[in-house]
Parts: C-alpha cells; structure tokens; sequence
C-alpha cells in the first residue's frame, strides 16, 4: 500500500487543549469482588458526604437542558468558547448532529446535520481560521462531512473510500492539528480493520492502512502539535503509532503498545518537560498512561482504584467517562460516574503524580442523567457534558461570572 501523505512543516497552531470526547460504554465486571462478599446491584449508590469537604474545587452548573427527548442519547460532543459564548456541538444516536450557541444561560439552535446511520463522532475546525465555522461528522454510513455553518447550503465536502462497492463502516475519525488532513478508522471490513486518509482541501482519499489492527479500531487520535504522529486503538488491544509522512503502512508504522485489554479512549498529553503522553481508558474501566518511547505503560489506574476513589458505596458500578488535561503542566483528571440508576454521581479526581493513587477534585452536583461524553478548556474550568438523558449541562468554577 503506498500513502502519499506528505504534510509541510509550516502548519498552523492547533485547537484548544481542552477538545475532546469520548464513546465507550463501561463493561459491568464484578471481577474484583471477594467471593465470598454479597452485593445488591439494585442497591442505590450513596455518596459519603462527609468527604464532600476533600472536593476543593467547587463547580456550579451553569446550563442545563433536554435538548432532546424519546430516548435519544448525546453520543458525542465537541465545544468551542467563544468570548462569553460557548457553541457546542452534540451528535445524537438518531443520527443527527445539533449546533447550539449557549450564551447567558440562553440557548440557540443554529442548524440540525444528518447523516443516514450512527454519528461516530464530531470534531470543530482544528486550524484557527475553521474553529467556529467547521464541523466534521463521521458516521457509520461511511462518510465524513464537512459542514460551513457560514453558507446556506452547509455541507460543502464529503469524505468516503468508495474503491470497493460498499462504503466502509467507520467507527472514528480526527481531524489534524492544521487543519488539512482527516483519519478515520473502520470496523472490521472483509476481514480487515482499516485506517483512511483524506486530503481536507480535495476530498481525495490519499490511501490507507489495514495491516496492523486485527479487530473494530475504536480511536484515532492526531497529536495536538504534530501533523504528522497519529496513534490508533482498537479491541484487539493494541495501539499504534504512526508517522504518516511516510509512503508504506511498513515505514509509517514506529511502535506497538499493547494494552492486554480492549481500547475505548486514547488521548495525547504533555507533561511538565514536555514530552508526549498518552492515556488509554479501556473497555473494563482501567486507565492506563504510556510515554511513546516506553514497551508498557509507566501507570495503571485499576477500576477498583478508581471506585474506592468516588466516595460512593457500593462502588461496583463506577464509569470512566474522559481523561482531560487540568494546566500546562500535563496535570491530568479524571471524569467519572456511575452507571447505575441515573448516573447521579459525577465527579472528578486529580492523578496524583503519575498515580495510581487518586484524590478528589470536583463533584458536579445536581447531575441528572449517565453521562457518555465531556469536553473541558482549563484555561477556563469550563466542562461540558452530555449523556443518555439527552441533557446538555454546562458546568463552570462556583467563582466564574460567565453566563451569570
């Protein structure tokens, strides 16, 4: 396979830190329990609220609404802040994408993008003249669109590998950090999982990858600097780094991490010497970190860790939603729930070190609904989230003037 990816080393400035979703939906393992210990998984999980006191940083919640109802699910969601101002974007399991501009506690609908099947994901414009304007969707109908919200019409380029009859079902995709190139993952099609490359200001499929992942890739992430590195992850537990500057899937391919689990989440971070990070949440609730010189991560975060951490009894139904960057100093937190009854239980706990030890940091009271994707901008302490009551929440620091 030849991918003639060549990508120039004048690329312009990433997107916030603060992007970014999650879709993975936690496996209920009771694994960790003794054997002899007896648990009513009807039981109503109950925060000890005399450690409320540990949570230092206080959020209060500043939107809420059902954007949404009949059952239909925010699968994912990306935000941008714009000065006082957020626009989100939330991908709904009808198949449609909505764009809301949230700004004083008000909300607007500016257009409803469709697709034909499941949005996997989507992703606002990652150069700085795109932010606002550009969304991508990524669907399991096998398209990638590109919608200006500035123009009537709205969806001026779509993406797909149409070499075969059938499109391949994609199962995620990313947009790079100049904003000129787009990755997509597929499940297993014909037998193979595929990696998919475009040329955003053509919409010619470059080429592709399909030797290195044996099952469903769950994620592809681009680095946040770098236009050149992408990593991939997949149920066949293995994640892959790339350099696709390179002609051949063989020299493209630089290293293999392997997770012994099932990849759900991948995202890059930078740590205070600035060197890359990756976290990876897997299917049973773990967290692992990996430095991409390392053979095996150099922390791991077991679900009953981070249980024990919630301040929740019975702990058995704890959810990992996103890991997201707290400072400049690659600082990381975990957002975490519960998934049982309505998920009320949503907080957040600060890595300690390089963990695995956890201590609180947020809780993210009045929370109403299980949630399955978040977006956070630390220059701000804005979070977002969105979940299978189709609530969109807004949360921001107890201080923070904004929409107040």
């Amino acid at each position: 396979m030849t991918l003639n990816f060549i990508t120039d080393t004048d690329s312009s400035e990433s997107s916030s830190d603060g992007e970014e979703t999650s879709d993975h939906s936690s496996f209920n393992e009771e694994g960790s329990l003794e054997e002899d210990e007896v648990i009513d998984i009807n039981e109503q999980p109950v925060f000890d609220s005399s450690k409320e006191i540990d949570y230092n940083i206080k959020y209060k919640q500043a939107f809420e609404e059902v954007i949404i109802s009949n059952d239909v699910y925010i699968l994912n969601l990306d935000a941008h802040k714009i000065g006082q101002s957020l626009r989100i974007a939330t991908a709904l399991s009808n198949f449609t994408c909505n764009i809301y501009d949230i700004d004083a506690g008000c909300k607007s609908i500016r257009v409803s993008l469709e697709h034909e099947k499941k949005i996997v994901d989507v992703k606002f414009g990652s150069s700085n003249t795109q932010l606002s304007s550009i969304v991508y969707t990524g669907s399991e109908d096998g398209t990638i669109k590109l919608w200006d919200l500035r123009i009537k019409e709205k969806c001026v380029s779509v993406f797909k590998d149409d070499t075969d009859a059938e499109l391949k079902p994609l199962s995620c995709f990313d947009v790079s950090c100049d904003g000129r190139f787009l990755v997509a993952g597929t499940e297993v099609f014909k037998d193979d999982a595929f990696l998919l490359f475009w040329d955003i200001r053509t919409t010619n499929l470059l080429g592709g990858y399909w030797d290195t992942h044996q099952e469903d890739i769950t994620q592809v992430k681009f680095h946040p600097t770098e236009d050149k590195t992408v990593i991939s992850g997949s149920t066949d537990g293995i994640i892959n780094l790339f350099d696709v500057t390179q002609t051949t899937e063989q020299d493209a391919f630089q290293s293999s991490f392997n997770t012994k689990s099932s990849v759900a989440n991948l995202r890059w971070f930078k740590n205070k010497n600035e060197d890359s990070i990756i976290s990876c949440v897997t299917h049973t609730e773990d967290v692992q970190l990996w430095h991409t010189t390392d053979s095996s991560p150099y922390s791991i975060i077991p679900r009953d860790t981070i249980s024990s951490s919630m301040n929740v009894k019975p702990d058995l139904f704890s959810q990992i939603i996103n890991c997201h960057q707290t400072d400049k100093n690659g600082n990381i937190m975990l957002l975490v729930g519960n998934d049982n009854s309505r998920g009320e239980h949503l907080q957040s706990l600060n890595i300690i070190n390089d963990g695995p030890e956890l201590s609180p940091r947020s809780l993210f009271k009045d929370n109403k609904q299980i949630v399955r994707c978040s977006w956070y901008d630390y220059n701000h302490g804005i979070m977002v989230t969105g979940g299978e009551a189709g609530i969109l929440n807004v949360w921001v620091p107890s201080d923070d003037e904004i929409f107040s």
